[in-house]
């Protein structure tokens, strides 16, 4: 009898072992925010914002089952890339924000792990080994292991402008209906980490979240209330008021947005692109 009684015990305990290392499995490294890619309604039209305008660099382009990507390079792993359709400004805009990870099968094991649904791991346009799902809000998030034979790595050191306005994304603003603190994605799966979330009295519905990855410093925001095409890059800049004053400099056409102090205490500018795509810039500090 003792003995069943031990087995039975010594079951339980690696019952209950299992279902807390299943709790606590993490997710494999993400080192960054790779790329973010739009829909827009004129190449024409990009190359003059995102190209002359903001002054980052047309790198290369591919093939991709929506049509051929004109990539711009913000710096060697990050970049703004985009995808023509007449029809961009009725549509949700955003097509993927990619989140860099050296492990693309463990990343996909540990998501259907989770119950999430993956699409079939493939090599892109450009060479690189990538796979999507879809966050709590439906946006596509794509998991990418930029390959030293594939069009980004081997663009590294070219395409860097000394016009560009900025030399990295911050974080990307991404469309979620409401603020959830507990989001079943990015929070309970990819066990993101608050960074920021106002009012920081939890009792009180949320306004603006920021949630970041263990292994870098880039991050999600999420505000509310939602919009679809909230999804933005946001670039990091040293000095506002110099960035505000070199694309007054620069605008032509295009129309410049007012400073204001953001819920972080750092000066933000927002602006939007003739595709009423969002555009934002931010300091890396707080003011003073």
């Amino acid at each position: 009898m003792y003995g069943k009684r031990l087995i039975v015990l010594l079951t339980s305990l690696m019952t209950i072992s299992q279902v807390i290392a299943q709790e606590t499995k993490r997710p494999p490294a993400i080192w960054g925010i790779a790329k973010m890619t739009f829909l827009v309604s004129d190449m024409d039209m990009a190359r003059e914002y995102y190209g002359r305008f903001l002054g980052f660099d047309e790198a290369f382009s591919y093939p991709s089952t929506l049509g051929t990507v004109v990539s711009f390079k913000v710096n060697d792993r990050q970049f703004i890339e985009f995808i023509v359709d007449k029809q961009a400004k009725e549509k949700k805009r955003l097509v993927s924000v990619s989140l860099e990870t050296e492990s693309i099968a463990g990343m996909q094991q540990y998501l259907e792990s989770q119950g999430i649904e993956t699409s079939k791991v493939m090599i892109d346009g450009a060479g690189n080994e990538t796979f999507i799902v879809r966050d709590t809000w439906g946006n596509n998030i794509e998991f990418i292991d930029l390959k030293k034979e594939g069009l980004h790595r081997k663009s590294k050191g070219y395409f860097l402008s000394e016009r560009r306005i900025s030399k990295r994304i911050h974080h990307v603003g991404l469309y979620a209906g409401k603020i959830d603190d507990k989001d079943p994605f990015w929070v309970g799966i990819m066990k993101c980490g608050e960074v920021l979330r106002y009012p920081l009295d939890k009792s009180e519905p949320g306004v603006i979240q920021y949630l970041n990855f263990a292994e870098c410093t880039e991050s999600i925001e999420h505000y509310s209330p939602g919009n679809e095409n909230f999804s933005h890059p946001c670039f990091l800049v040293d000095d506002m008021q110099e960035t505000i004053y070199t694309l007054k400099e620069r605008r032509g056409e295009q129309k410049i947005g007012r400073p204001s102090i953001g819920k972080t205490k750092r000066w933000l500018l927002n602006m939007t692109t003739p595709d009423e795509t969002k555009v934002e810039f931010t300091e890396p500090y707080c003011i003073k």
